[in-house]
């Protein structure tokens, strides 16, 4: 897969992490609980300066993969097309940039877990459900094997760099 086609382009970044979670609040979108765990990270910290970043989604299929798969192998196969693990925070600006999600699948933002512990939420997938807008964290262990259809998003290649605890 050569040509990646950009899903979307968004600002993240310039408003602190009180800010942005004000907005989300604002605009009716409704967490989990491992959505506000994650909110209390440190590396749920929005950069200073606002950022235009291109987001690139992918199924396993569109990966070349046919079977199941752990989240490393799908972070090394898109890293292999040049792709990067998004910032942690990144899915709250994606939430408030993409209203108009369609009901239905979810949208799992690939970013590097904060903690080790897989008792600790790894990260974030956004969903409209029965017509309401979701930020949820999620869980999974490094044994976990996600669908075939399940759908991510990575950072284009030219974006900015984010230091990955996956290898």
């Amino acid at each position: 897969m050569s040509n990646l086609e950009i899903f979307k382009t968004i600002s993240i970044g310039g408003i602190t992490k009180d800010q942005l979670i004000k907005q989300l609040i604002e605009a009716g979108i409704q967490f989990n609980e491992y959505a506000k765990v994650i909110f209390d990270h440190p590396n749920f910290s929005p950069t200073a300066r606002t950022e235009k970043v291109s987001l690139v989604k992918l199924t396993l299929s569109d990966l070349s993969m046919d079977n199941p798969c752990s989240f490393q192998e799908l972070v090394n196969r898109a890293s292999n097309l040049g792709l990067r693990l998004c910032p942690l925070y990144c899915a709250a600006f994606l939430r408030l940039e993409y209203l108009e999600q369609p009901d239905g699948p979810y949208l799992t933002v690939a970013s590097d877990r904060p903690e080790s512990d897989e008792n600790y939420p790894n990260g974030f997938y956004i969903r409209n459900f029965n017509k309401t807008l979701w930020l949820r964290g999620y869980r999974a262990t490094d044994f976990c094997e996600w669908p075939i259809d399940n759908e991510f998003l990575f950072l284009k290649s030219d974006e900015m760099k984010i230091k990955s605890n996956y290898g």
